[in-house]
């Protein structure tokens, strides 16, 4: 089914029978009714069809394949939500879950059969009213919803956010072989496919690949035989095929108890690793299966490569090839070893260790690489990926509002080196304590685990986002905060499924929740520790310092950017919530105008795209005006704690249009994220994981994400990298206590270079570059104060105050001994402030890299602040925001689809300045 063609309609009474839809859009499996919608009736037209469905709309995937007949294994990760599988117009399978996995034994006829999913209203399945939920969340209006097994993602009130019908986890379709005894065989086969592989490193160093298999054996729907209806028959079919979760044991006969299976196992290690294959045969019989009648082959890989997340070393993945009687798989594993480190009065919050290395996570919570399809173009996936990736990312977290991703993200994530945070599909509502509920969750959860235990990026499942923290924020008493169904039931079902990751319960969350998810995973049980109702809390589950907390201090709360490390954050799972403007090219594209609010026919479509949260009379729009305000305009706030004096404020004309005023904001935005992970990076400060909210946005305009909707740069995304790359370079003013440069350098060995000091002074010069051989530890950091670099003090941030200021800004090049600069920052003295600033004399031309690549020259007379470039779509500038010192040449390296037109329309941009255009190459 792989290369079948599928077409999608919507079944409503209420339509035209002639409407395109009642007819049929071409469709693809696995992707989405809103996916379809967009490809072929636009993006303008799909959230309005999708507002019309009615309580009785069904929309229907339908293909005719041709097969030989005979038995056939069909298998989704996930239909969302209430759906049926139909084969030849007989209901075979029928689930509620949108996350529940299909396993389905079908027996086909010979020659061509209609095969058809079927997604039914959400609502068309009832759930209990009662009990009531003991708190409600703003983000979720419709309380049905703690019941229903779906992503909430298209039920809050979000910018882009639409609701996920389908099939996101596509469907396949596997013919399987007899398992009966033939003249050459004494023994019936056990029928075994494998359910799951999963990898360990052994105490003596050694890999450990484990392959779970389970039978193919269940009840075979008969699509011949004679039923009440096709409701009757998903009612009896409901149950057929067990899934991948092997918690549905599997009755053995008399037959069964002699059957066996010959397994046989390979393990071939990467080309770039001097090693050679592993093979192993093992026959199983029916006495070796588990509890869960399953049965397990463990083969061992001695000193294996291991796995490391991006720029701590490589990614190296083994091929594990599994063939049974019914054929083979392959699957691609690596070995690592991750634990949280331990935690005491001294030393709290989560803290990771990958190879028993301290990391320092840095990246975003994923909203998706297309804002129409969960089931996203596997190219633009990574895409998206490796974007985030160039931006110094180390880690990208699955929210538990959005939907599960699908085996192409994660072997993505597996071979950037950039681990995957994976949220349980809960969020910020009261889980159900109903057994049949739990079970359900219990099974979805294993099945997950499992399925995620053979990728080693996947480093963290947690129980869900923002179940702990809801009922803190909604004044709930301490002893309704936490539940069993994310301080147990989830960690369990992990345990269970033996992946080798860290467990928390939810995001956020306290260390007392860590400790009790951990022994839950440990043992399989609650660790009885449990506030008395009377008991008054010391810690509360949202604290910066403590567990796991969301930290928007810097951000939506519009604290001074010194906050993020007197808060003490430990491991922030979200952070830095702006509204993060798209570049003016993108703007352009999506607007028609450089500045949409100053045009009456974009400035609705505008705020459309605006990040805000459900029931806030503000926005996050407000939230950038804020640090743009206390960065360049308003007289006595100065969040660099830079200058002695209070800065006068910027002239009354600045910001005054749309166009100005988003300038303004992606200058502060670069500022503020590049400011607030180099705070976080230094080892002086006990953060060990920042993610900002998010990767992208999700619709055109200012979105949260540091990616635009189509997945290019924003200002943040140029600040976060520079302090984010694997080796990079940042100043971090310390008022009085001088102006540090931090270098760091995540890589496995240690480098020598040369750290270059530049300073430019007020009267439009430089004084002469001073160069300091440095020697930055591997996954260390060394620290060169630039005020004492020469031998003496020189207040280079005006921290004193005293007399008028002598420097405008000092540049650090970091550059190895061949000359290459391998990272560079600027600091402005006293803050990024200049009152009436003169023009820089900003100059750019082209010029190809020594890789034959494009870049653009960039000089001035003048400093020249938050220098970035005006590209046409198609190109990407992979620097930007950048300082430009007096009579320094700065190189921006472009990428992407250049034509002669293109480079000839580029422009650069400085903050307060006109844009010039970028001149061809010199001949």
């Amino acid at each position: 089914m792989r290369d079948a063609a599928w077409t999608l309609r919507r079944l409503d009474p209420s339509q035209d029978p002639g409407d395109a839809l009642a007819r049929g859009i071409p469709a693809r499996v696995p992707g989405t009714v809103s996916g379809a919608l967009r490809d072929a009736l636009g993006e303008d037209r799909v959230a309005t069809v999708l507002a019309t469905d009615g309580p009785d709309t069904v929309w229907e995937y339908r293909t005719r394949v041709t097969t030989a007949g005979g038995r056939h294994r069909f298998m989704s990760t996930g239909v969302a939500t209430v759906a049926q599988l139909l084969v030849a117009d007989r209901v075979v399978h029928e689930s509620h879950s949108a996350f529940a996995p299909w396993d389905v034994i079908v027996e086909l006829p010979s020659g061509p059969c209609e095969i058809a999913l079927r997604v039914l209203p959400t609502a068309s399945v009832s759930v209990p009213r009662k009990p009531r939920a003991r708190w409600l969340s703003p983000l979720v209006s419709d309380r049905s919803l703690r019941w229903r097994r779906t992503p909430l993602i298209g039920s809050i009130d979000w910018p882009g956010a639409l609701p996920v019908l389908g099939p996101w986890g596509g469907l396949r379709a596997v013919p399987l072989l007899s398992s009966a005894a033939d003249d050459d065989t004494p023994h019936p086969s056990l029928g075994l496919v494998p359910r799951a592989v999963r990898t360990r490193v052994g105490e003596d160093g050694s890999g450990v690949v484990t392959v779970e298999l389970g039978p193919t054996t269940g009840t075979t729907p008969d699509l011949y035989a004679d039923t009440a209806g096709s409701a009757g028959a998903a009612a009896e079919l409901a149950d057929v095929g067990c899934s991948a979760d092997p918690d549905v044991p599997v009755a053995r006969g008399a037959a069964v108890e002699h059957a066996r299976e010959t397994v046989h196992i390979t393990v071939e290690p990467p080309y770039e690793v001097d090693a050679q294959p592993v093979t192993a045969e093992r026959v199983v019989t029916a006495s070796d299966a588990t509890s869960r009648e399953t049965f397990t082959v463990d083969v061992t890989v001695p000193d294996p490569a291991m796995w490391w997340p991006h720029g701590m070393g490589e990614q190296p993945l083994y091929r594990v090839r599994v063939r049974t009687g019914q054929g083979e798989c392959t699957y691609a594993v690596g070995f690592r070893s991750v634990c949280a480190e331990p935690r005491d009065r001294d030393h709290r919050g989560l803290a990771l260790r990958i190879n028993d290395v301290p990391v320092f996570a840095r990246g975003a919570v994923w909203a998706g690489a297309d804002p129409f399809e969960v089931a996203a173009d596997p190219q633009r996936t990574r895409d998206v990926l490796e974007r985030l990736h160039a931006g110094g990312s180390t880690m990208i977290r699955v929210p538990g509002t959005a939907c599960y991703e699908t085996e192409d993200f994660h072997r993505a994530c597996d071979e950037l080196g950039l681990m995957v945070w994976q949220d349980v599909a809960l969020g910020p509502q009261d889980p159900p304590d109903d057994s049949e509920w739990r079970a359900g969750l219990h099974h979805e959860v294993r099945y997950l685990a499992s399925r995620l235990a053979s990728h080693p990026s996947t480093v963290v499942i947690s129980g869900g986002t923002e179940v702990i923290q809801a009922p803190v924020l909604a004044g709930r008493p301490a002893e309704q905060w936490r539940t069993d169904v994310v301080l147990r039931d989830v960690p369990r079902a992990v345990g269970e499924a033996d992946a080798d990751v860290v467990v928390v319960p939810s995001s956020p969350c306290s260390d007392a929740d860590l400790d009790a998810a951990q022994h839950a995973y440990e043992t399989g049980e609650a660790s009885g520790e449990r506030a008395a109702s009377s008991s008054v809390p010391t810690v509360a589950p949202t604290d910066a310092a403590d567990g796991v907390s969301h930290y928007f201090g810097v951000g939506a709360y519009g604290r001074p950017l010194e906050d993020a490390v007197a808060r003490g954050v430990r491991f922030a799972a979200e952070a830095l919530a702006f509204a993060v403007p798209p570049e003016p090219a993108a703007v352009r594209e999506q607007f028609g105008t450089d500045g949409p609010l100053d045009d009456g026919d974009s400035a609705d479509a505008w705020r459309a795209g605006v990040a805000h949260d459900p029931g806030a009379e503000w926005t996050f729009e407000d939230t950038t005006a804020i640090y743009v305000h206390r960065l360049f305009l308003d007289r006595d706030s100065d969040p660099d704690a830079g200058l002695a004096t209070p800065g006068q404020p910027a002239s009354d004309g600045a910001g005054a249009g749309h166009v100005e005023r988003l300038e303004y904001e992606r200058a502060a935005l670069a500022h503020v994220f590049q400011r607030t992970f180099a705070q976080w990076r230094s080892e002086e400060s006990p953060c060990r994981g920042a993610l900002v909210l998010s990767a992208l946005s999700m619709a055109a305009g200012p979105g949260w994400g540091v990616l635009d909707a189509s997945g290019r740069p924003t200002a943040a995304w140029y600040g976060m990298r520079r302090a984010c790359a694997p080796v990079a370079v940042s100043f971090l003013p310390a008022g009085g206590d001088g102006l540090p440069v931090h270098v760091w350098n995540d890589g496995p060995t240690p480098f020598t270079a040369t750290l270059r000091l530049t300073v430019a002074t007020v009267h439009g010069g430089c004084q002469q570059p001073l160069d300091i051989a440095v020697t930055v530890p591997a996954r260390g950091e060394t620290v060169i104060r630039a005020d004492l670099a020469d031998g003496t003090f020189r207040d280079l941030d005006h921290a004193y105050g005293f007399g008028e200021r002598e420097y405008d800004a000092v540049s650090a090049q970091l550059v190895n001994p061949s000359g290459r600069v391998l990272a560079r920052d600027v600091h402005l003295t006293g803050g990024p402030r200049r009152n009436d600033a003169p023009d820089p004399g900003l100059d750019a031309h082209w010029v190809r890299t020594e890789q034959g690549e494009w870049a653009v020259a960039v000089t001035a007379f003048g400093l020249a602040r938050f220098v970035a470039l005006d590209l046409p779509r198609g190109a990407v500038a992979e620097d930007g925001y950048v300082h430009v010192l007096p009579g320094e040449t700065v190189h921006v390296p472009v990428s992407g689809a250049l034509t002669d037109e293109g480079r000839a329309a580029t422009r650069v941009r400085a903050l307060g300045v006109p844009s010039v255009p970028v001149g061809a190459e010199s001949e």
